[in-house]
């Protein structure tokens, strides 16, 4: 039997341009696969980093809504305590001042944190924040009523839940 030999004529420089294409298309697929998982990785990771910044962002505003809400508050409570009122009639104010000028510092918060509010999602807490920081304009004798100052702190504490800190923002703080 006799052994089979390639033709005088074969190029051998030919075969090895071609398996070095190979070997660079092989190369460049592998690369090109490694790349293509770096990107996914990045954008996975950015992904993350932008909801982590959404959510910190949205907290932030909940916590802006719940210390303007909580400034309202206190100076509607400082009012009424300020108040001597008997007989459902106002008699004296302590501290200073007048009513109608007082009252109406209260009103100008609760114009404040109505406007902030009403950019925010509709839910409970800001339909009870609206419910009990509106109709004062026409009632300013409201504004010594108790229930109201209520039914503030009630939205308040809702507002404070939404706007409570969340632990991981605190553990990134301390490292």
């Amino acid at each position: 039997m006799t052994q089979a030999t390639p033709p005088s004529d074969f190029d051998w420089t030919i075969l090895r341009l071609s398996i070095a294409s190979l070997v660079v298309a092989i190369v460049s697929f592998a690369a090109a696969l490694t790349s293509a998982a770096i990107a996914n990785w990045s954008r996975k990771d950015a992904k993350r980093i932008a909801e982590r910044a959404h959510d910190e962002w949205a907290q932030q505003k909940w916590f802006d809504l719940y210390f303007s809400t909580n400034s309202a508050y206190d100076a509607m409570e400082k009012l009424q305590a300020d108040c001597n009122v008997q007989n459902g009639r106002l008699i004296s104010i302590r501290g200073g001042g007048n009513y109608p000028d007082r009252a109406n510092e209260v009103i100008r918060l609760f114009r404040e944190i109505q406007a902030m509010a009403m950019v925010f999602p509709r839910c409970t807490a800001i339909d009870m924040l609206c419910a009990a920081t509106s109709g004062f304009v026409d009632d300013q004798e409201g504004m010594l009523d108790k229930q109201r100052l209520k039914n503030l702190m009630n939205a308040m504490n809702d507002i404070r839940e939404k706007a409570l800190v969340d632990a991981s923002v605190l553990t990134r703080v301390i490292k």
